[in-house]
């Protein structure tokens, strides 16, 4: 999981930036498709969320708006005319040298410290959702995981999407820890919905692990530690994203039969986005981090 309990939303990209007024509501509007609730959109703006309700409600009038029922994408509606205006709002965001790039928790800390980046409160999503979030304009890129893909891909094959572009960065391993106490007979795994994860659910089962499924509106970092001590269960982390005492400061200890896990992580942009200065310098940032993350990885280590 991230490193650390703080909010996303405390990121000073975010705090400094100021929407133009035209485009308040739908700027608050993307934090409640994004966030997923009212209460953590009003949480990553530091409003009320009685004011993200009311511009949501704003927003679905002005534009007739319909729910979608089910979807995991734009659940508040979606048409041409908000297609352009969030066009608009990105073009706003790069003129400002700013890209609001989303990830889930395993990754936040990759994006954390990037100059030019907007967080947002980060979300366990498929490659698929990311890309539709992306190719809609909610969001301006997305740090993906190859575990949020269907099916597995050839060696140095990239995943595509219409409209985007995919840029590889490197290769993470991740590991498994549970409470001290579940340590020796672990083997349940507490991991994200399957359809927000495929492959990393087929690789774990695979390896003779049982899987539990974290729901879906428990993203945050707290609400995964008590689910896993709860209920006595292991859960994967970043360990070369993690700071040293991470895992002990939070009662748990890596697994002594791990699994293999390994994934690979791509940067996902809009078609000719990738020369701007705040999309080159991002993955100058990413690359950086990758690189110096795989030179701590020991693929004979179970111990932090």
């Amino acid at each position: 999981m991230a490193p650390s309990s703080s909010p996303a939303f405390s990121s000073p990209a975010l705090s400094s930036y100021a929407p133009p007024t035209a485009l308040a509501d739908l700027h608050i509007l993307d934090f409640l498709e994004l966030a997923g609730s009212q209460a953590k959109a009003g949480m990553a703006l530091s409003m009320h969320q009685s004011t993200v309700s009311r511009s949501a409600q704003l927003m679905r009038a002005q534009f007739r708006l319909m729910p979608r029922q089910g979807s995991s994408v734009c659940r508040h509606g979606h048409n041409p005319c908000l297609q352009f205006l969030r066009l608009a709002s990105r073009e706003h965001r790069l003129m400002e040298g700013l890209l609001r790039i989303g990830t889930d928790l395993l990754h936040q800390r990759l994006l954390q410290n990037l100059a030019g980046v907007q967080l947002v409160p980060p979300r366990f999503r498929s490659a698929g959702n990311w890309a539709e979030l992306v190719r809609n304009g909610l969001l301006d890129g997305a740090l993906l995981s190859s575990f949020g893909l269907e099916g597995r891909l050839l060696a140095g094959q990239l995943p595509q999407w219409e409209g985007l572009v995919v840029l590889p960065l490197g290769q993470l391993r991740l590991l498994l820890v549970a409470p001290v106490a579940t340590v020796a007979t672990g083997r349940r795994v507490l991991l994200p919905r399957r359809a927000a994860a495929p492959l990393l659910h087929r690789a774990v089962a695979a390896q003779g692990y049982g899987v539990e499924q974290q729901p879906a509106a428990c993203q945050e970092l707290e609400a995964w530690i008590k689910r896993a001590r709860d209920r006595q269960l292991a859960l994967p982390i970043c360990p070369e994203l993690l700071e040293p005492s991470w895992v002990e400061r939070h009662g748990l200890m890596p697994l002594a039969d791990q699994p293999l896990l390994e994934e690979q992580l791509w940067l996902l942009l809009p078609e000719g986005a990738t020369n701007g200065s705040a999309a080159r310098g991002a993955v100058r940032g990413l690359l950086q981090q990758l690189r110096i993350a795989e030179t701590m990885q020991d693929p004979h280590e179970t111990q932090l």
